[in-house]
């Protein structure tokens, strides 16, 4: 999670994801960061009605404090929703022989189901710690919450999941 994009609503996840990361990190489990990195003029901005945010090089483009990247972790860049789309996430999976995801973040409805699934769609397993992930319209990750349960995406919270690492 990014500076420039934490927001109130995205508050209590933060020690979940720290958590997860810590217990993943104790079974040397990869991590792997997809991080936004814009341009100023990326059509993204104009074409959602967003204001430009997570810009290469500036602070707000930086991971939060409570989650920064270790120097053992992997951190791709991203430019729009999908963690997958323009970057080299796929590769550095499979480079990695990692055929199981946990996918966490912000927003629901935008960069975790669009990654979803396109890791699905590329062959992946999924998993969606529930608590691992917000967004500013509640009904709204319910709702993706649900869909993917549809489609037999596991959704444990992240305390269940854990158990299974």
């Amino acid at each position: 999670m990014q500076k420039d994009n934490v927001g109130r609503f995205c508050q209590g996840i933060i020690p979940n994801i720290k958590f997860l990361i810590e217990k993943a990190r104790e079974k040397e489990i990869p991590i792997i960061y997809a991080c936004d990195s814009r341009y100023r003029e990326d059509s993204l901005f104009r074409r959602v009605g967003m204001k430009s945010h997570t810009i290469r090089g500036t602070e707000g483009a930086k991971v939060i404090e409570e989650l920064s990247p270790k120097a053992t972790d992997v951190v791709v860049e991203k430019r729009m929703l999908s963690a997958f789309f323009g970057s080299d996430l796929d590769f550095t999976l499979r480079e990695k022989g990692i055929k199981t995801l946990i996918v966490t973040g912000i927003r629901t409805e935008g960069c975790v189901l669009k990654t979803v699934l396109d890791a699905f769609e590329l062959g992946y397993e999924v998993i969606v710690p529930s608590d691992c992930c917000a967004s500013p319209i509640p009904e709204a990750h319910e709702f993706i919450l649900r869909y993917l349960e549809g489609f037999k995406f596991p959704t444990p919270a992240s305390k269940e999941l854990v158990k299974t690492l």
